[in-house]
């Protein structure tokens, strides 16, 4: 039946009659977009006077190849662009019929041989990154039509009816969080708004390495109950599901908050916020330089645990002393502690201080609640058009490789996202350094003794595990990059190629790093992320027809009129409302926020009568002799 249709759709193609070349590339580019693949113009010939066309082209985006004088260039400099083009065969070639002012369909091949993009990504394929007038109108009068039904929102208010907590998340931030929700960045220290309530996003990284938004949520005291509530709401609006890490800044109680809600998952601090701390504190730089040794050294806990007792007692460490308390919360920051956790290279909240960066634009501290969510939705749709960008771009290019690549990097570019390809791209060249010290054989099992030429004696276990077949099953390396990152070091690639493995094993491969990332999670790409209460959505509707009626009214001063005293007359009215979704939520009372209060600034007034000046020649305040109205007269007396 497939090749049936197939067969129709091609005759019904090839038969295909056009008034212009123009009208052919259109067809053409519509058929493109439904069968998810970009168009391009390309070869082209005229007449002998090269006056009219006699034979035109189109063919896929990806038609062609890269010039090898390009792939070889030994003179680079920066990184070269990814590979869009394969060599697909499929084109168009139309031709003009002699005195007939037409053009038919000369040549159509529809065979491709890369995969085509999901059906919500084809808008943005080069061709089709275009809208038609009529498509213009349809988007000014677009509105919502359905209910997000999985939109989740709760909030929270005091005993007098105040707004102490916010919370809302739609469906893409639970499918985001469902995908990626395995390292969660988060710090309430952006209060931009009328009652000075933090805003605390929720932050991962996505299978690009860049910025995801999982939710949000407000609330009114940085202490340790607004922020369980909030954790609270975030574990049920998940159902339950809990990140593996947590990395957040030095909030004591947002540390307690979550060893009560999120027991089970790994908790660091965030390293940027240490080390302002440690500038802000220590005022030694062989005492800092120091310190940082326990921030990145990855040796084992008991080794760590000797290096701070030895620093304590070599520079006579204080109880009452920041370094002391550091030191009694030494396994929530110290790498040593969590060597092998998951934490996808992240070190600090940047995150989410990055996201903050940009909900800083265009806002104001004059704010209310409903402003700064609307502003909070608009720079979400921003990161959103992001990731599609990115998904169009992994799905259109390959990353580059140079000709002499080796069959694993080959095959790492066609299996990770770009931007994760660079970083393990890196661990394969490194690779080159290692060398093969010993081999352990076991029953199904091989250990390999690793060493590096830039690392003196240290030695690297690399575990391999086999199946009947004899194919690894499973791979593990003592420095834990694997489990942390997410991506193969150095030294298992070593092994891989000392192998002469052709391909990547699956356990070497994470999912989230892989377009297949969302694959079970479907995004769901809308032009709008709000939820509508029946009522609003009745007044969005009365709106819109209210519109249409005041336009056509305005033409004739009768039914000018008419309309004015019928929606005067409806507007005096007081309906009882019959919606069990509207309840009574006072204003947020404004928060005094936490430390040592703003210095203030001396009034404008005051200022100005202490700069007042007098002027020298009449003895008067307010202006100087320059200016002087009675300048010119004692000038001329004095003369």
């Amino acid at each position: 039946m497939a090749d049936l249709e197939s067969l129709l759709e091609y005759n019904q193609i090839v038969n295909q009659m056009f008034n212009s070349e123009v009208q052919g590339f259109q067809f053409y580019n519509a058929y493109a977009l439904k069968k998810e693949f970009s168009v391009r113009r390309s070869y082209a010939e005229w007449d002998a006077g090269h006056n009219e066309l006699t034979l035109r082209k189109f063919v896929c985006s990806r038609e062609g190849f890269r010039e090898a004088k390009h792939m070889k260039r030994e003179d680079k400099q920066r990184r070269p662009r990814n590979i869009t083009r394969v060599g697909c065969r499929a084109k168009f070639v139309m031709a003009p019929q002699r005195n007939m002012g037409q053009w038919y369909v000369k040549d159509f091949i529809d065979d491709h041989n890369h995969p085509l993009v999901p059906e919500d990504l084809s808008c943005l394929l080069h061709s089709h990154r275009r809208i038609s007038d009529e498509q213009k109108a349809d988007i000014l009068e677009m509105e919502i039509k359905h209910r997000d039904t999985d939109f989740f929102f709760r909030s929270m208010t005091d005993e007098q009816g105040h707004l102490v907590g916010l919370f809302w998340c739609d469906t893409q931030y639970l499918l985001d969080y469902a995908a990626f929700g395995d390292v969660v960045v988060f710090d309430s220290t952006y209060k931009t708004n009328r009652y000075n309530l933090p805003l605390v996003p929720f932050v991962g990284v996505n299978h690009h390495k860049h910025t995801v938004l999982f939710l949000c949520g407000i609330i009114s005291h940085e202490n340790k109950n607004s922020y369980e509530w909030l954790l609270r709401t975030f574990s049920d609006a998940n159902i339950q599901k809990h990140p593996i890490s947590v990395i957040t800044d030095g909030d004591l109680a947002m540390q307690t908050a979550i060893r009560i809600v999120l027991p089970n998952s790994s908790q660091r601090l965030c390293g940027w916020h240490i080390e302002q701390n440690l500038v802000r504190n220590v005022h030694n730089d062989n005492l800092k330089e120091a310190f940082r040794v326990f921030m990145y050294d990855c040796c084992s806990i008991k080794e760590i645990d000797r290096k701070w007792l030895a620093f304590l007692a070599e520079n006579e460490v204080p109880r009452d002393s920041w370094l002391y308390q550091m030191y009694e919360v030494r396994k929530i920051w110290c790498a040593a502690y969590h060597v092998g956790k998951c934490y996808l290279g992240l070190r600090s909240n940047q995150r989410s201080d990055s996201m903050n960066a940009r909900l800083q634009m265009q806002l104001d501290g004059k704010m209310t609640m409903l402003e700064i969510v609307e502003h909070y939705e608009t720079c979400l749709s921003r990161v959103r058009k992001n990731e599609a960008d990115d998904d169009i771009e992994a799905l259109q290019t390959e990353p580059f490789t140079a000709p002499d690549a080796s069959i694993l990097e080959i095959d790492a570019k066609k299996r990770f996202t770009p931007n994760v390809f660079v970083l393990v791209q890196f661990s394969i060249k490194a690779g080159s350094k290692c060398h093969l010290l010993e081999v352990l054989d076991g029953d199904d099992t091989e250990e390999y003794i690793v060493g590096r030429k830039d690392k003196g004696d240290i030695m690297i276990y690399v575990k391999c595990e086999f199946n009947e077949e004899g194919n690894p099953k499973g791979i593990s390396c003592s420095c834990r990059k694997l489990e942390s990152l997410g991506t193969p070091c150095s030294h298992i690639f070593f092994v891989l190629g000392h192998r002469g493995e052709r391909k990547l094993p699956d356990c070497c491969v994470l999912e989230r790093w892989t377009m297949g990332g969302k694959s079970a999670f479907p995004p769901i790409r809308k032009s709008t992320m709000y939820e509508y209460s029946a009522t609003l959505l009745r007044y969005r509707d009365q709106c819109n027809i209210s519109r249409a009626a005041s336009f056509s009214a305005s033409r004739s001063t009768e039914a000018y009129e008419l309309l004015r005293g019928a929606l005067q007359e409806a507007a005096m009215t007081q309906p009882t409302a019959d919606c069990d979704d509207i309840r009574d939520v006072l204003d947020p009372m404004h928060v005094p926020g936490r430390g040592a209060p703003k210095k203030k600034l001396k009034s404008s007034t005051a200022t100005a009568s202490k700069s007042k000046t007098k002027c020298s020649l009449c003895k008067v305040a307010g202006h100087n002799r320059r200016k002087c109205p009675t300048r010119d007269e004692i000038f001329q007396c004095s003369s």
